[in-house]
This record gives structure tokens, sequence and C-alpha cells, in this order.
């Protein structure tokens, strides 16, 4: 077989050695993306500084821009950490507005996991996410034993984690199936899992939408304790339960119960059979005020947009 060599300048040993032409060399890995590290933004001077911002510069302007109102507070009261909080994700809000309406005890010791070619792909943002969010670098579009690993460590370090198990924003509004890489870190790392459903902020700040000021709320879930699981089971138990927090949302208590307690829990792809009579339904809008912030949410009246 006939091939060229590269010749250095210097002869090895003391210049580089020849590499055939026909042979890729491999690409020294990047310092930024799922590489980055982050261990210095979970610092006491870091954590510091970022919870004189969240508290007071981000939790105020989320108040002004989003409006929150927050249910389910008592059921992660008594719950000790780490704890990965599993929400549905619609809006680039979602981050600030949940880490901001976490109680004092988790906010100020929670990372977040960021997409690693969204938020890390250069090196001023991902010391900014890092900074802001505790934010660690999360491969979406391929399995990572580096993201892994650092969300494993996190949870092991006493950390409690944001994760959107969607993996990315919803395109239009409806939800996307969840993927497993949350219950496999729960198992490994001993942490009790809460799923959360954020409701209001697709219409905010959707992916391709114009902002528009409006209003938010935070549904927490009851933990559930991944040990003696397996991955499958957990990531389906999650999922259900943030679909029935958001049939909850659209209607009321009662009526979410009888629908879980019938198997009949809408679902939030878009890919279901229904889904043309769902896109025609009038939506409403819930005077969130009014409900009561413990469970159960009983019925009120709701007033359609």
């Amino acid at each position: 077989m006939k091939f060229s060599l590269k010749r250095s300048k210097l002869p090895f040993p003391l210049g580089a050695p020849n590499w055939p032409i026909n042979v890729e060399k491999p690409t020294p890995k990047s310092k930024i993306g799922a590489n980055f590290e982050t261990d210095w933004s979970r610092t006491y001077l870091s954590r510091a500084i970022r919870s004189l911002i969240t508290d007071y510069i981000t939790r105020p302007a989320i108040e002004v821009v989003a409006s929150p109102t927050i249910f389910g507070l008592d059921n992660i009261s008594n719950v000790n950490g780490p704890i990965i909080f599993a929400a549905n994700h619609a809006s680039h809000l979602d981050t600030p507005l949940l880490l901001s309406s976490l109680p004092e005890r988790f906010r100020h010791k929670t990372a977040v996991g960021a997409g690693a070619d969204y938020f890390f792909d250069k090196r001023y943002k991902a010391i900014t996410w890092s900074f802001l969010l505790a934010a660690i670098p999360i491969e979406r579009n391929k399995v990572s034993r580096r993201s892994h690993d650092l969300a494993l460590k996190v949870v092991e370090d006493g950390w409690n984690l944001i994760l959107f198990p969607e993996g990315g924003r919803t395109p239009d509004g409806f939800g996307q199936e969840f993927k497993g890489g949350l219950a496999q870190i729960a198992l490994k790392g001993g942490a009790k899992i809460v799923p959360v459903h954020i409701a209001g902020t697709y219409e905010i700040l959707g992916k391709g939408r114009s902002f528009k000021r409006g209003e938010t709320a935070i549904y927490f879930d009851r933990p559930i304790d991944p040990k003696g699981r397996t991955t499958k089971d957990i990531i389906a138990e999650v999922e259900a339960r943030v679909d029935r927090l958001a049939d909850e949302i659209a209607s009321d208590f009662w009526s979410a119960a009888l629908n879980q307690g019938a198997g009949a829990t809408p679902k939030r792809n878009a890919d279901q059979k229904d889904w043309i009579a769902d896109w025609n339904r009038p939506r409403y809008k819930s005077d969130a005020k009014k409900r009561s912030k413990k469970w159960p949410r009983l019925p009120i009246i709701d007033k359609p947009i």
C-alpha cells in the first residue's frame, strides 16, 4: 500500500514524529463542554456570592416577570437531601424560576444540570452559568460518562440537583418523553427524586416565542425513594407524577385524582392519538392565588383565557 509521510522540520526525537497523511490525527479534548471543571462554583465563596445574587436580584426579578405561585412545599418540608428535582422544561425561565422558588435550605446548595452543547460551548458562557446557577454540563445528544460521573459526584457531595429529564425545552408546548439518566444518578447517589411541574413559562418565553410577562405556578410532589427499583420503573413514575400535576393544574385535585384512579391521566406528549382534540380544547387560566398551597387542592371556578 502506497502512502506518504509528513515530515517535521527537525528529526525525531528533537521534533515531532512523522505522521501518515492518510491517517487522521486525533483532535485534543476540548476544555469546555462536558470537560469544563465546575468544582470552583461549589466552593464556599462562590456559594456566598451566588446566594446574595439569587435572593436579592433573581427572586425579585422573577416575581416581577413571572409572578410565581408555589404549591406543595409541605411535601418537601421534612425531606432531607440530597434531592433531585425533576421538572418539565418549556423555557429558559424554568431554571431561575425553580431555583429561586426552593426553600432556603435547598436553594443555596443546589446545582443545575445544563446542556453542555448550549451553555458550555464557549468558555465565557461556561464560567457565567457555573457561577450564577452552579450549573454542571450535561451531554444531551449522546451518552457521556463524564456528565454522569459529574452529576453523581455532585449528589454524593451532599448537593441537591435540578434536572430536566426531557433533555431540552419543548418546541411546541407539549411534553416530551423523559430520559432515564436521572434514575441512574438517584440510585447510585442515594438521592430522592421530587417530581416538579412548572406551568406558565411556555407562554412567557417559550422556544421561538417573544417574551410576554405572565403568571406561573410551581408544583412540588411527594419525593420518590428509588432504592431497590429499576431505572425504567423510576422514570415511568416520575413522568406519570408530572403528568398528574399538569392535569391538576388544568382542572383540580378531585378531577385529577379520578383520572389517575381510572388510568386516564392526559399525557403531555404530542403524539397521543387524541392530540387534535387536545389542541382544539379551550385552555383555561386558573386563579392560582386563591388555591390552597397545601394538599389537597380543591376545585375552583376557572376563567377562560
